[in-house]
């Protein structure tokens, strides 16, 4: 127990070192039983997805329970953000070959389908996609749906995909360009070790602060370079 609670103080202390992390607006509580668990509520996906990354970096352990939630701009639970999400992956013209269903209790006798369920404000998406590019945009879509506070993944991928940058840098492009706040074509994305560079240029600082948050978005991503110009 002594030793659960040294690692939980020096992994809090990392936390608090972060710059996107605030703890003192958003206390992260962690626990340790059999796993390492994170709770609470922070701003937006990078310090969500800094935290998880920094705890596993930190601790060793790569089996943790992320349950960090985002705030949501809009308050939108159960039926209503489930019949949202749902109507936004049923319209994506990606996955206009699948079947997006309301919570399945049995599968479904087609090749490639997703489950949505909704439990508050967290989205479960379950079933299977074609490729991890396609496992990726379901998650960021979900995300996307005002008043979601966190997407639990659990999206299959049959045939089964070797990850790579290389499939990092194909499914942020391609959700660069499903964004309608951005100009997809002025923005590059290459990835190496997972780390994210953006170049190019945007028409704003909102829509540069945008493409960051989109990069974050994508699963699998550990850190994201700002490299973007503002077009004068």
């Amino acid at each position: 127990m002594q030793m659960h609670n040294e690692l939980i103080s020096a992994l809090l202390a990392a936390l608090a070192q972060d710059r996107d992390i605030n703890l003192r607006a958003y206390p992260i509580h962690i626990s340790y039983t059999d796993t390492l668990r994170l709770e609470g509520e922070v701003a937006n996906i990078i310090a969500k997805r800094k935290a998880r990354r920094i705890v596993m970096q930190l601790s060793g352990l790569s089996n943790i329970e992320d349950h960090l939630q985002l705030r949501p701009g809009e308050q939108r639970h159960g039926k209503v953000l489930l019949d949202a999400t749902v109507d936004a992956l049923s319209r994506e013209l990606a996955f206009r070959d699948m079947h997006v269903y309301t919570g399945l209790a049995v599968k479904p006798e087609t090749p490639q389908w997703i489950s949505v369920t909704v439990e508050g404000c967290v989205v479960r998406l379950e079933g299977q996609v074609i490729s991890l590019s396609h496992r990726r945009l379901a998650e960021v879509i979900s995300w996307w749906v005002p008043g979601t506070c966190n997407v639990h993944n659990h999206l299959r991928v049959s045939p089964s995909e070797q990850d790579s940058d290389d499939e990092i840098s194909d499914a942020i492009r391609l959700i660069l360009e499903k964004d309608p706040l951005l100009h997809a074509e002025s923005i590059s994305a290459n990835t190496h070790a997972r780390v994210v560079t953006l170049t190019g240029y945007v028409h704003s600082q909102e829509q540069g602060r945008m493409a960051v948050y989109d990069c974050w978005y994508v699963p699998g991503v550990h850190d994201v370079k700002d490299n973007l110009r503002l077009l004068q």
